[in-house]
């Protein structure tokens, strides 16, 4: 599923000179904007990965390989393709799992991810792992009335943390231990050994909850409900989260952050770690944020809650930040 050479109005004839497919809204070029040693321009490069790979809910959506996948032409694999020059095949989809990119696909009649690669495959991106150890799922499910509680969905628990941690025996970092970590090491053996000449880059995930040090003195807490919500209408860009939860949250995507590089490290592949460096640009922060905040949609009387797509995802100035660090390591590892 290779992405088509789409041409804009003016451009210059192909026949007189290169025309890399690099798809829209970036520019096709008569010559990429940087040319690496071992990956050349107009080599096949392949995305792999979820929804933080996707682009999920920046628009532009490519319809790959499925719509429901919610791709978008402004995912860091478009923005990588358009700066080297690469010719791109972006099999992202939302909410995939290691079992999504190695055995099968959630969405029928889809192949599995590695599908798509070969020997003559020269790169390959990635970011998965979230979606084994349920991290969206369980953030959405901690999204709370105030700073001290009660959260949404928890039979007025005062917050996530005290439903999955009980005498001292914490649920979601014993499946990111065992479950997730053995995921992603067989995702990373598997991508290898499909595309035995490539170069393979693991993008971690940017921080969505702040460490302590860059926690506002007054907490994180903005709330997802106000008066207008009787009608229907939601605030925007909130961050819903009690002050517990923002604590244990980023204890547990530290957790991944650690599991996903010591994978990485066992396979030989490259890890971008973005963790730490976005700490201050997680959904909590007051300005230049990464990661999108919180946006209900739902009925006005509660009955129905949804979360906006995007929701918890980078932002286009995430995306931006997340392309730079990419095309860091691609040069860093076939300049």
């Amino acid at each position: 599923m290779a992405v088509s050479l789409l041409v804009p109005a003016g451009a210059p004839d192909a026949s007189a000179a290169p025309m890399w497919p690099v798809p829209q809204p970036y520019p096709v070029t008569t010559a990429p904007a940087e040319s690496l040693a071992d990956v050349p321009p107009g080599s096949q490069y392949v995305a792999l990965g979820d929804s933080y790979s996707a682009g999920y809910g920046l628009g532009d959506r490519t319809r790959l390989p499925t719509s429901a996948c919610v791709q978008s032409a402004r995912d860091y694999p478009h923005r990588l393709a358009a700066q080297f020059g690469l010719d791109l095949t972006d099999v992202t989809c939302a909410g995939a799992t290691s079992a999504d990119v190695t055995t099968g696909h959630q969405f029928k009649g889809v192949p599995p991810q590695i599908e798509s690669l070969s020997d003559d495959t020269r790169l390959v991106t990635l970011t998965i792992g979230g979606n084994d150890a349920d991290l969206f799922g369980t953030a959405a499910s901690c999204l709370a009335i105030s700073a001290n509680g009660p959260v949404f969905s928890g039979r007025d628990a005062p917050s996530c943390e005290s439903t999955l941690v009980t005498d001292g025996d914490d649920q979601l970092a014993a499946k990111i231990q065992s479950r997730v970590a053995l995921g992603i090491a067989d995702t990373l053996a598997a991508v290898k050994a499909a595309a035995p000449n490539a170069v393979v880059v693991f993008l971690g995930y940017p921080a969505i909850f702040p460490d302590a040090e860059h926690t506002p003195a007054k907490g994180c807490f903005r709330s997802a409900l106000d008066l207008g919500t009787l009608a229907g209408s939601f605030p925007k860009d909130t961050f819903p989260f009690t002050d517990t939860d923002v604590e244990y949250l980023h204890g547990v995507q530290e957790e991944l952050n650690e599991v996903s590089a010591s994978a990485a490290d066992a396979a030989g592949v490259r890890f971008v770690d973005v963790f730490a460096s976005t700490a201050d640009h997680s959904a909590c922060a007051p300005t230049k944020r990464y990661v999108a905040g919180v946006t209900l949609t739902g009925t006005g009387d509660l009955r129905r809650i949804d979360l906006k797509a995007g929701a918890l995802h980078p932002n286009e100035r995430g995306v931006a930040y997340l392309t730079a660090r990419m095309a860091t390591a691609i040069r860093g590892l076939a300049g």
